[in-house]
């Protein structure tokens, strides 16, 4: 773990190293500040080229150029906003943009609706009531008999045979 060579108080994230003729021959640690007043770090850039969303979104039924086009509501971006940035600005976009999107969703994931994937561990259906019980009363009469409550760890053992046969009281 280095500390930033620029700032010396925060915990460099990014190292800078300077090569020769394919030879690393000095490096300097910066933190993520640092890095973006020097410019340094990766550009923002869209998942998909603005071209290739443009064309997306003017394929298949989407709202070409020369027509009028309307703003999300929320945050004001248009279409164009969209295409250029590769993102949305807010929820109600997806709403606003629902008939450019639908077809672009479709061709790039091949898609309209998220399925997801099931959770890693699946969790145990709950007990049924008889199986706690016995439970209960087990644990019950380990008690009893740990703090050397006879009588009420013997009633406890007669109710757990009953319970264990299928009988009710």
């Amino acid at each position: 773990m280095h500390y930033c060579t620029a700032c010396q108080k925060a915990i460099a994230t990014i190292v800078i190293m300077d090569l020769e003729q394919g030879a690393v021959t000095g490096s300097q640690h910066v933190c993520q500040a640092c890095a973006e007043l020097l410019g340094i770090g990766p550009p923002k850039t869209p998942k998909y080229p603005p071209e290739l969303l443009e064309d997306l979104l003017t394929a298949k039924g989407g709202r070409g150029r020369g027509k009028v086009q309307e703003v999300c509501p929320g945050c004001g971006m248009s279409p164009a906003d969209f295409r250029s940035k590769g993102r949305l600005g807010c929820p109600r976009c997806y709403e606003s943009f629902r008939g450019e999107l639908m077809p672009l969703l479709q061709r790039i994931h091949e898609a309209q609706a998220h399925r997801g994937r099931l959770p890693a561990v699946v969790p145990e259906p709950p007990a049924p009531a008889d199986q706690r019980t016995l439970t209960d009363v087990r644990r019950r009469l380990e008690d009893a008999v740990r703090g050397e409550r006879y009588e009420e760890a013997a009633r406890l053992r007669d109710e757990l045979r009953q319970l264990e046969r299928g009988e009710t009281s």
